[in-house]
């Protein structure tokens, strides 16, 4: 039975709400029963950190990575040989070789951690190969890649997981636990915002990642060089999951409302959400 939007939206709301206010239940490192392969698609700094993350467990084998940059495939690779782990198969033959990554029997689900255009594109295509996903945000630029990977998801049951971490930090989960604990009482009105001075994430001297000059896309280096232009040419906010609509919904749900009667955005200096329930 095909499933409407509003209980599409319910279902999964339940179910990251049962992950916020217990997470260990998923991601414990205490487990070692089975063992997950896992792929990385993208090695920039964050795909790096998301390795990272990975060698910390004892329940996940690395066993490959893509990358088009050479050089972000060889720290990679030292990472796995320091962890005391073997080197992983490498895809670097264009933007496209994540495909046959994809088509490997070894790889059980893969961590998609590349320039936001390619996350919607990659996860399609890791559903369709049967590999479970956990997708950088955004995951998606339209409402037309928002139901790419919900249609996705129900013609061929492959999960895919939104890796928002802001769900997780210590003082969301304390605000989400008071939510449940009825402290605020009933909830209509939530006015959120993503504010982030996003000057040295966005400008570089194309050697450093961070600040130290103003440079932009080409010849800038790591997140400069393509979420830079994102700001240029798209009139609108870019980013609303961090502490906007990605705990928000948990702690909707929890206090028995499905819907957003109202989604208001006020483009100033920040990013600035009212929803009114």
């Amino acid at each position: 039975m095909k499933k409407n939007r509003r209980d599409f939206i319910k279902t999964a709301t339940i179910a990251g709400a049962g992950l916020a206010l217990a997470p260990k239940i998923a991601f414990s490192n205490n487990r070692s029963d089975t063992m997950v392969r896992l792929g990385f698609i993208g090695l920039g700094l964050r795909g790096v950190e998301n390795l990272n993350n990975a060698l910390n467990r004892n329940d996940v084998e690395i066993t490959a990575i893509c990358d088009i940059d050479p050089k972000r495939v060889k720290i990679a690779q030292d990472k796995l040989i320091s962890a005391g782990y073997p080197k992983a198969k490498v895809f670097e033959k264009g933007d496209y070789d994540y495909r046959n990554l994809l088509d490997e029997k070894d790889v059980d689900a893969v961590i998609i951690s590349t320039p936001w255009l390619w996350h919607t594109p990659m996860t399609v295509d890791a559903m369709k190969a049967g590999k479970y996903a956990g997708t950088e945000v955004s995951a998606a630029t339209s409402l037309e890649e928002c139901w790419d990977l919900v249609n996705t998801h129900e013609a061929t049951g492959t999960h895919m997981m939104i890796l928002e971490n802001v769900n997780y930090r210590r003082d969301v989960m304390a605000v989400l636990n008071m939510v449940r604990q009825n402290v605020f009482g009933e909830l209509i009105h939530f006015r959120c915002g993503y504010q982030h001075d996003l000057r040295e994430v966005k400008f570089n001297n194309g050697m450093q990642p961070y600040g130290g000059g103003v440079l932009f896309g080409k010849k800038a280096t790591s997140e400069a060089q393509w979420r830079t232009l994102h700001s240029l040419k798209r009139n609108a906010d870019l980013y609303i999951l961090h502490t906007a609509l990605a705990p928000l919904p948990f702690m909707l749900i929890l206090t028995g409302g499905t819907d957003l009667f109202r989604l208001l955005h006020m483009p100033q200096n920040h990013a600035d959400f009212m929803i009114i329930l």
